[in-house]
């Protein structure tokens, strides 16, 4: 009995001293090229930066596991989604809108509003009304100087 408690608890020193800090893995691999926030309880704001660490592409949505699983879907009220969008992109900063679209298939719904600057593209679940919590994700695209999106590729220069 003695020897298995010993044995648990060197087993769980060492996977505990294996864990490294944010600032172990900057300093061994340099800037991260994506970052996850949570701005809401439950909600988190993954940004994938480009070469010159501004923002090409954000995505919001349900926190989940980074490591892909089996989880239940996870939705939540659109006016939180339009708060939060609102916060990271102010209209202002949207150019004018071009064009907006919606596209349905069944139950499920994709909202595109593309604008001079950026495209915003949500999702949305039908499935369940009247159930208020309906947006699952929305993705916020940022274009560069020709209307294209902008390139998320990191280049050579900024990796360590």
């Amino acid at each position: 009995m003695c020897r298995t408690v010993l044995l648990l608890f060197l087993a769980l020193s060492a996977v505990d001293s294996s864990a490294q800090s944010a600032g172990e893995l900057k300093a061994r691999y340099g800037d991260p090229d994506v970052e996850r926030f949570l701005v809401r309880p439950g909600i988190t704001l993954m940004v994938r930066y480009a070469g010159d660490r501004t923002a090409c592409e954000m995505l919001i949505g349900p926190m989940r596991s980074i490591i892909p699983r089996k989880e239940a879907a996870i939705y939540m009220r659109p006016e939180v989604m339009t708060e939060i969008i609102d916060e990271v992109l102010p209209e202002a900063d949207r150019g004018k809108l071009l064009r907006s679209f919606v596209t349905k298939s069944g139950c499920n719904e994709i909202d595109t509003k593309e604008h001079e600057n950026v495209t915003i593209t949500r999702f949305r679940h039908k499935c369940d009304l009247p159930n208020p919590e309906i947006e699952g994700e929305a993705m916020i695209t940022w274009k560069n100087s020709s209307g294209a999106a902008a390139s998320c590729k990191l280049s050579d220069a900024t990796r360590p």
